[in-house]
């Protein structure tokens, strides 16, 4: 391979509550009153190269029962080779999602494929067990999600690293990131808990599963992680967006 690929989607979206997920794997959700428009990067959900399942779901805005005949969500799948600068190299897809005048809709939902090279394989939620047959999974991933939070309020930074060192190696991996900038995500993060951000209690905590029943997170109604600090000085909030696993051979969550 001669290039570093860089997936990317360009998307606009209004009046929605949308999802984007690639491989069954959340890379966006937001609740727009508005419009938005903006770049995010999606490598770290390729896991390796070949066939890529990409799924986009539009939900009305929270509060409401039926989509907008305002509301739409349009994106583009965008590949950069980012070896010496960001330089586009080609479109592989584009969506658009949008009521038609006539319809009266309580969501819209488009899925598709598409080919990506990684010069990686990451080691994820492959080995992971189905989280289905798990009785009690919310339970037990609450009790994980109290943990990592408790390790955050002690200030066991170490323990917390521990916790997030296959996410971190992997986003690190796919994402082509230096040592330098690989401790300073970490860092920078720390650096938010020791100033003022304050763990917050888990509320609205709705399960969600991913990857094919391999993977969980426990989300508010409108998408954002359940699991956030809030600042009461500056009015910030910090979320920290974790999904868990449990590997094959093993019972208890792990961070993925």
């Amino acid at each position: 391979m001669n290039i570093l690929p860089y997936y990317m989607i360009d998307f606009s979206a209004a009046g929605c509550l949308f999802e984007i997920r690639i491989n069954d794997y959340p890379v966006i959700t937001q609740n727009v009153k508005g419009q938005v428009s903006t770049y995010i990067p999606i490598n770290y959900a390729v896991l390796e190269s070949g066939e890529q399942t990409i799924t986009a779901t539009l939900l009305p805005v929270l509060g409401e029962t039926q989509l907008s005949p305002k509301a739409y969500l349009t994106f583009k799948i965008m590949l950069f080779d980012v070896t010496n600068d960001f330089v586009f190299k080609n479109q592989l897809a584009e969506f658009n999602l949008e009521p038609k005048s006539d319809q009266v809709l309580p969501l819209l939902k488009q899925n598709d494929i598409f080919e990506a090279e990684v010069p990686y394989c990451l080691d994820a939620w492959q080995d992971g067990i189905n989280l289905n047959d798990v009785k009690d999974v919310k339970q037990k991933l609450i009790e994980a999600y109290v943990a990592l939070g408790s390790n955050i309020e002690k200030g066991q930074y170490n323990l917390f690293m521990d916790k997030i060192n296959k996410r971190e190696v992997n986003m690190a991996t796919s994402m082509y990131l230096s040592k330098d900038e690989t401790k300073s995500r970490v860092s920078e993060l720390i650096s938010d808990f020791e100033n003022g951000f304050e763990l917050m209690p888990l509320e609205e905590a709705i399960i969600n599963f991913y990857a094919n029943g391999k993977a969980v997170a426990l989300k508010k109604s409108n998408g954002e992680s359940a699991l956030y600090l809030f600042n009461k000085k500056t009015k910030q909030e910090l979320m920290l967006d974790i999904t868990f696993y449990i590997p094959e051979g093993k019972s208890e969550f792990e961070v993925i």
